[in-house]
């Protein structure tokens, strides 16, 4: 590594003002092969990611394994914490997991029994990955327990209304029936299991600041609403578009005397959906992403404070520079 190549480690290594750049970033810390890499290689990856902030490169270094390093650390280690994340709730098991509990509701949507029990487990794993990544400043050690009852409840409720529905309906139509399980179930989960935020409030920050200036109700809905766009529209190609297809495919793939035939066809289908719907789905929007002041005018009192902290910056702009 040549002595002024460096990149800054803590940072994506694209543009993530631009969706291509967000894209890349999220299709690059979920690829699914870090799964067989072992504990004690990801520690020391985080290891190499310290010393190589505090400037301790190892010679021979070469700029391939700074960014495998950086993969490895930011694919499995909290972002806040640092704390390595169990393995069936890192970002690059999403994808396997995606595939095993789609595929089990597309392959046993004629029985409502068997989509409520999937979807028990499916909002099981969406509690516990929401509650590891959520933000550690608003921890609620109950809240993972209410957020899968709530939704495993309101699921099934959802499931067996939307049945009867569209049992009236086309083939196809029913075929949709555990997208609107899953879409019920993260609709519940999400803002139960991170309800804390909404009411204490996310830290907020002045654009190129570091540092939290206030905490705003206003932004941790946004937050969280930006969140249930994703997670819906993660849904999509798997539980809209491949019922559609597997039902073109049925009158050619012989299903009437091999229904089995369309198991590891719809497996197939998922994998495929699930390895470009996952980094798709968590680019739309920034991580850090902006809020006009002008939202905050829901909660009036926010508001207010927001006004008062931002004279206050502009006064102290206005000071150091000696107007």
């Amino acid at each position: 590594m040549n002595v002024g190549e460096r990149i800054d480690i803590d940072k994506p290594l694209w543009d993530q003002s631009t969706y291509i750049g967000r894209l890349k970033h999220f299709a690059f810390i979920t690829d699914c092969r870090m799964i067989f890499v072992n504990d004690q290689k990801l520690r020391e990856a985080k290891q190499f990611c310290d010393d190589y902030k505090r400037g301790n490169i190892p010679p021979g270094t070469r700029m391939s394994d700074v960014i495998r390093a950086k993969q490895l650390r930011d694919g499995a280690f909290h972002p806040q914490t640092g704390e390595l994340v169990p393995v069936v709730t890192r970002l690059s098991f999403q994808m396997p997991t995606s595939v095993i509990l789609t595929a089990s509701m597309l392959a046993c949507q004629k029985s409502t029994l068997a989509i409520i029990i999937i979807q028990a487990v499916n909002q099981i794993h969406n509690a516990i990955v929401n509650d590891v990544y959520k933000s550690k400043l608003n921890g609620d050690d109950k809240s993972v327990k209410k957020a899968y009852l709530c939704a495993v409840a309101t699921g099934s409720i959802m499931t067996i209304c939307c049945k009867r529905i569209l049992a009236q309906k086309s083939y196809t139509f029913t075929r949709c029936l555990p997208f609107c399980a899953v879409t019920t179930g993260h609709i519940i989960n999400l803002p139960v299991i991170r309800y804390k935020e909404i009411t204490t409030g996310i830290p907020i920050y002045m654009k190129d600041k570091t540092e939290p200036f206030m905490k705003s109700k206003v932004a941790a809905v946004k937050s969280i609403c930006e969140c249930l766009v994703s997670r819906i529209a993660m849904s999509i190609p798997c539980f809209l578009l491949i019922p559609i297809i597997t039902q073109k495919l049925m009158p050619y793939c012989f299903s009437q005397h091999r229904p089995w035939i369309l198991i590891p066809i719809q497996t197939g289908l998922c994998a495929i959906g699930c390895i470009f719907a996952i980094p798709s789905a968590l680019a739309i929007f920034p991580e850090r992403n902006s809020m006009s002041p002008i939202l905050m005018k829901l909660y009036p009192s926010e508001y207010e404070e927001f006004k008062e902290h931002a004279k206050e910056h502009i006064d102290k702009v206005y000071y150091n520079k000696g107007i």
